[in-house]
Order: structure tokens, then sequence, then C-alpha cells
């Protein structure tokens, strides 16, 4: 169903991403959760359980990862076919999940329109959702997020330079995350990498602001 108050650029993109899980065309839905996260989750300075948010969430395998460690979970994407196959996942480990206290659940819903939480999360996590929103609503989507972030929440954002090629999603510069988010989140760390196909990757470790 087409939000009201979705704009027109993000229901495209809903379109498209639907489309390709439909098509089974989805290489970045590899089923294993990045070192980032687990460090920030279970490494020597872990975060302790509490409420995270997992933006553009696909088919669940970080939210899966952080409630298997006593998470409490909420997972958002567009993409009805993913949610489908989140669910469904979840549910065949939901007596794992119960007995280490985490809790998973999963909305259909663009991340762009999602209402302030009644409690803000301690862990705000996005592998790659920014990375293909259109620009027009990139300031709407860093609203979205800060008001999501508890004070002292960390924000941790994965995206990759822009492709001299324009193919594949669009990308982020570290100025423009830095102007996006600089106002509410406190940058840690950022580092880079490539992506396969020499695409130049980016971390970020933002804190929110108390």
């Amino acid at each position: 169903m087409h939000d009201t108050h979705q704009s027109p650029e993000s229901f495209e993109a809903q379109q498209r991403f639907t489309e390709r899980y439909l098509e089974g065309t989805i290489p970045w839905d590899t089923g294993i959760s990045p070192p980032e996260l687990l460090e920030a989750i279970s490494g020597p300075q872990a975060l302790p359980p509490g409420r995270a948010l997992d933006i553009g969430c696909g088919t669940g395998t970080n939210s899966l990862t952080l409630a298997r460690l006593g998470w409490q979970v909420m997972g958002v994407d567009f993409a009805e076919p993913a949610i489908a196959q989140a669910i469904i996942k979840a549910e065949n480990v939901q007596e794992e999940i119960a007995r280490v206290g985490g809790s998973v659940r999963f909305l259909c819903a663009d991340v762009t329109c999602l209402e302030a939480p009644s409690i803000p999360y301690s862990l705000v996590f996005d592998l790659g959702c920014l990375n293909g929103i259109p620009y027009a609503i990139r300031s709407t989507y860093a609203h979205i997020v800060t008001e999501q972030a508890a004070p002292d929440a960390l924000f941790l954002l994965y995206t990759h330079l822009p492709n001299p090629d324009r193919k594949g999603p669009i990308g982020c510069t570290p100025e423009e995350i830095d102007e996006l988010f600089g106002r509410a989140f406190i940058l840690e760390r950022r580092e880079m990498g490539y992506e396969l196909g020499s695409a130049v990757s980016m971390w970020n470790w933002l804190r929110r602001k108390n």
C-alpha cells in the first residue's frame, strides 16, 4: 500500500526494491552480520542490551543477531517481501531469542515516515539504507533518525561513496553525513574501506548528543 505521507521519490525506490526481492536479485543480503556491528554489541566495550532500531532491515539478519544477544529490536523495511521473510526467520528462532530475554518485531514501513517512539532507541543501525535514499528526502531521514535515538545512543551507519559511473546506490560523502547529522550527533569514528567492485565504503560511529 502506498503511504499517503510518502514522497514520490521514496515510493519509486520502494517499488524498485520490492521488485528486486521478488526476483531474488539481492546481492546485499549476505545473511552475515558485519564485524562492526558485532564489535559494538559483543566486543570488549560492548553496548549493554537495550532497544535497537534496524533501519532498512531487509530479511532480518542483523535484527536477529541483536535479538539473540538479548536486545529488544524493531526492524523496519519498506519492501514487503523482505519483511515477510524476516518474520518467518524470526519465528524459527523465537525460543532461542526468548531464552536470552530478547525480542524482535518487524514493521513494513518507509523509514522517512516513522513516528517518534515513546521510548527512544539506544542503538540505531543502518547497513546501507541511507545509501539509496534520494537526495530530496535525506534531510527528512536525518530528522527521523534524530527522533529515534535516545541521548547518548550509538548510530552505526554504513554507506559508500558515490560511484563515479553512477551505477548502483547513490552513496554518500563524509561531508554530507557531517552536514546531515552534525547538529544532533558527535562523530566518534570513521573508517574507510572497499566494497566488492572497488567502491569506497564508509563506516560511521555517531553518538547522539545529550
